[in-house]
């Protein structure tokens, strides 16, 4: 499958900006050094005006996402069986001509059916990965244009200045891994060690995504799609018209 329909399929990978926010005033070069080994100096805080998310999160618990993603696959299955059966065939067919007790005249006269049927095979290979490739374009807007709409009418209501998107490590099972870990300290940005609770949308952007935009309902027959975390903070509000 092409890079649009690879990324969609891996909603749980990461990529794009790390940036750590800040959610205080610190205190202006006028100000007194704290004593050595003393506590530093109160901050005075301030609400904040820059918020981060999780796009990570996001788009692994965004039900939409999620059926999205199940149905390009139930079709990628279906759009292969064709190929899958041709595959069996080209295999069955060269092990015949690998057999000595074909006779030589049959042997040839298999491994000429292999040919034409690799050539089928790799134009068929080409058809599917194209029509998967542009349907995963499409969805990607979709979902870019979802998660747009649900952020900016967040940092609206919410006064918030900026809003950063960071792909960061869902699970214990990924903070501990070892490929996540090299991915965060060679990312093409600033990447944040650590991100306020307070600050963090995750969960906001969720559970209004899932409540502005339900994904329909699955086809019977279709294997379940994973459980995602408990509840999330209430959504902001009704959907834009």
């Amino acid at each position: 499958m092409k890079r649009s329909s690879a990324y969609l399929a891996g909603v749980l990978g990461f990529g794009g900006m790390l940036l750590l926010a800040s959610s205080s005033k610190a205190q202006g070069p006028g100000g007194a050094a704290p004593a050595p080994g003393g506590a530093p100096p109160a901050v005075a805080t301030a609400r904040p005006t820059i918020a981060v998310f999780n796009m990570a999160a996001v788009m692994r618990d965004y039900g939409k996402a999620k059926y999205q993603v199940q149905m390009l696959n139930n079709k990628r299955s279906e759009m292969t069986k064709e190929l899958m059966a041709w595959r069996a065939q080209y295999i069955k067919l060269q092990q015949e001509t690998q057999d000595p007790k074909v006779l030589v005249a049959e042997r040839e006269e298999k491994a000429k059916q292999m040919v034409g049927l690799a050539r089928q095979i790799e134009d068929k290979d080409r058809e599917v990965n194209k029509v998967l490739n542009e349907d995963a374009t499409k969805i990607i807007s979709t979902l870019y244009d979802d998660i747009k709409t649900v952020v900016d009418k967040t940092a609206e209501m919410n006064g918030y200045h900026i809003v950063f998107a960071y792909p960061d490590a869902v699970t214990p099972e990924e903070a501990n891994s070892p490929m996540v870990k090299e991915l965060k300290l060679k990312p093409p940005a600033a990447s944040p060690f650590y991100v306020a609770k307070h600050v963090d949308l995750t969960g906001v952007v969720i559970q209004t995504l899932n409540a502005w935009y339900p994904a329909p309902a699955v086809p019977a027959g279709a294997a379940p799609a994973p459980p995602g975390p408990g509840p999330a903070p209430a959504p902001p509000g009704p959907a834009p018209k």
